[in-house]
């Protein structure tokens, strides 16, 4: 493991990373694999141990194609594949009390499948075996930052016992409580969706069909995760005053109360693994980029998670800042400058911004307290149904992504290379 020894406060680091990660470990890797000078600030180094018997974690995201090729592309994926992973190949929604259905299928858009389910710790593990096999990439581990300087065309982070670390460009991929964020002074447009979300990982009487379920209730959606032929990752949609009930509840009493969300889809559920549950809140940066700095991830947006893109965008995120300081540096400009940034925050910010009001506005269009809105759904989804090119465009744009894809996301690796030689 590359941990810092030595006094670090006398280089110039081209990047320093603050938050290790899914995001942030990309961000550190993708410039790393080309010959950049990356120090990577985490709370505590990533345990890329594993063992079949490891029980599965409650966190779970559903990797898209685009997401996928990221993570091929940086060397990870065998990481993922040789841990735990399951390919799903259709998604089915419906809706209570419309009784309209949809239902999409991987056979039907000549696809082998429609994304894969992959809890968080093993997209984590994967990123990080690579990135302790990268000499360009140091660690910097368990740091306590004091203070943010922005000035003289670098950043300064002020570590307590380090002192003042400087670089190129300083990437906040710190989450949603960014600290990065908050003492760089960026303002963050907030609304609370007065939900929660319920997650864990259940058994099932019957088997998934590797199948993604999602049901519509008055409540909020209730989806199944396809994790295996009789497991799924779930996320339960409920009122934040419903969150402690549902932690409260026993295991018999939660299984019971999961069987009738999911109108016993699956039959009843029959073992239910460890469970949490978060309050759901849409933020957005006012600005992702200042002069020597840029924010990804979570740090900079957080979604509804209804359709599972908060990682995907994130990745998405971390791959266009890639190419963007790569374009910079093979340009001979510096990387930190405000107008090289500004056009990863264009790239970026606006189809953050597309993607987070379409969550919302499928979440107000299902929220079940209107009869014209149920009337228009009992149409609405049989119709999308039998309209297989507009469901396939609808999957296409959610598996692939949007057309301006970055190169990671979308090419090959022998050609996302020849964007940098990895020289200085």
């Amino acid at each position: 493991m590359n941990v810092i020894e030595q006094n670090i406060t006398d280089a110039i680091w081209d990047v320093v990373v603050v938050g290790g990660g899914m995001v942030g470990a990309t961000v550190a890797l993708g410039l790393g694999q080309q010959g950049m000078k990356v120090l990577l600030l985490e709370r505590q180094a990533v345990d890329t141990a594993w063992s079949e018997e490891r029980p599965y974690q409650v966190r779970v995201s559903a990797l898209t194609r685009a997401s996928e090729k990221i993570l091929r592309n940086l060397g990870a994926w065998r990481g993922i594949t040789s841990r735990r992973c399951h390919a799903f190949s259709a998604m089915h929604v419906w809706d209570d009390l419309s009784s309209g259905e949809i239902h999409f299928s991987a056979q039907e858009m000549g696809e082998p499948n429609l994304g894969y389910t992959v809890e968080n710790e093993v997209i984590q593990a994967a990123l990080w075996e690579q990135v302790e096999a990268c000499d360009s990439i140091q660690l910097l581990l368990n740091p306590t930052i004091k203070a943010l300087r922005l000035e003289g065309g670098k950043a300064w982070l002020d570590v307590e016992g380090v002192g003042d670390i400087q670089t190129e460009l300083l990437v906040g991929a710190d989450g949603a409580l960014s600290q990065i964020r908050q003492l760089a002074y960026i303002g963050l447009d907030t609304h609370d969706y007065e939900q929660c979300a319920v997650v864990g990982c259940v058994k099932t009487e019957l088997p998934t069909e590797d199948t993604c379920w999602q049901r519509y209730t008055k409540d909020g959606p209730f989806a199944y995760l396809s994790m295996g032929e009789h497991l799924s990752s779930i996320a339960w949609y409920l009122p934040t005053e419903k969150m402690q009930w549902a932690l409260n509840l026993s295991d018999q009493a939660f299984a019971l109360e999961i069987s009738k969300a999911s109108d016993y889809r699956l039959g009843s559920v029959v073992e239910v693994g460890e469970r949490a549950a978060f309050p759901l809140t849409r933020r957005h940066a006012e600005h992702y980029v200042k002069s020597n700095l840029a924010l990804v991830g979570d740090a900079a947006h957080t979604i509804h998670p209804q359709a599972g893109q908060g990682v995907n965008l994130g990745l998405l995120d971390a791959a266009a800042l890639i190419e963007t300081v790569l374009s910079a540096r093979l340009a001979g400009k510096s990387w930190g400058r405000y107008s090289v940034l500004r056009k990863y925050e264009r790239w970026r910010r606006g189809d953050n911004a597309i993607v987070q009001r379409s969550m919302e506005a499928f979440d107000w269009l299902f929220k079940q307290d209107s009869g014209l809105k149920t009337t228009f759904r009992k149409g609405f989804l049989p119709l999308a149904n039998r309209l297989t090119p507009l469901k396939n465009w609808l999957m296409g744009q959610a598996l692939n992504g949007r057309e301006s894809l970055p190169a990671l996301a979308s090419l090959k690796r022998s050609k996302f290379t020849r964007l940098d030689s990895g020289k200085n």
